[in-house]
């Protein structure tokens, strides 16, 4: 699992779960899953969104097998998007910004070469690997693109805005929380 920022840099990396298990699972069973649950995250404060007065909480963004939660929003289910432009159009401006987060592994696995197979290793070296392998593309990101690894960014530039902040986290009202979350993105989004 992997927090990507919009510069594909990697903001966050937990390299604990199995490929046979679904994604929703192994965030929810990771430490970061169980940190942001716990509301014990290091992240910014609420603020408004862009062109926007109503302050609002900064969120992780998932497919569809993840979690409808109020640090992490996913596509609204095709039954309910395919007949509502508002909803359809939110579902493909967050599919646009997952992307990054797709780009972002397919630059590190194209300059490391090592993950085009599975790795023979001990699983604590192979843990070891993968961490450094994020932390050298990270290094490799910082430098101002004078080399030929940032030459492999994707031509389309994601805006430079942070993605995250605090949210209190009430258990009760956690999913009619996330659903006015999603809303106040879904009306950003169609206000276009």
């Amino acid at each position: 699992m992997a927090i990507v920022g919009p510069d594909y840099r990697f903001i966050c990396v937990d390299i604990s779960g199995y490929d046979k298990n679904s994604d929703g699972g192994i965030f929810d069973s990771s430490n970061m899953g169980q940190r942001f649950e716990a509301g014990l995250t290091n992240i910014p404060k609420d603020k408004p969104l862009p062109g926007q007065n109503e302050s609002c909480s900064h969120v992780l963004i998932g497919d569809e097998v993840s979690a409808l939660k109020p640090y992490f929003m996913r596509p609204y289910p095709y039954r309910q998007s395919r007949l509502n432009p508002r909803k359809e159009n939110y579902n493909i401006r967050l599919c646009k910004a997952r992307r990054v987060v797709e780009n972002a592994f397919g630059i590190l696995v194209k300059k490391w070469r090592i993950f085009f197979r599975p790795i023979a290793t001990k699983v604590e070296t192979t843990i070891l690997t993968v961490k450094t392998a994020c932390v050298l593309h990270n290094f490799l990101r910082d430098k101002q693109c004078d080399n030929q690894y940032c030459e492999l960014q994707p031509p389309d530039q994601p805006s430079q805005q942070s993605a995250f902040t605090h949210m209190e986290t009430d258990p009760k009202r956690a999913t009619n929380l996330a659903f006015s979350i999603r809303e106040k993105f879904v009306d950003f989004l169609n206000a276009k």
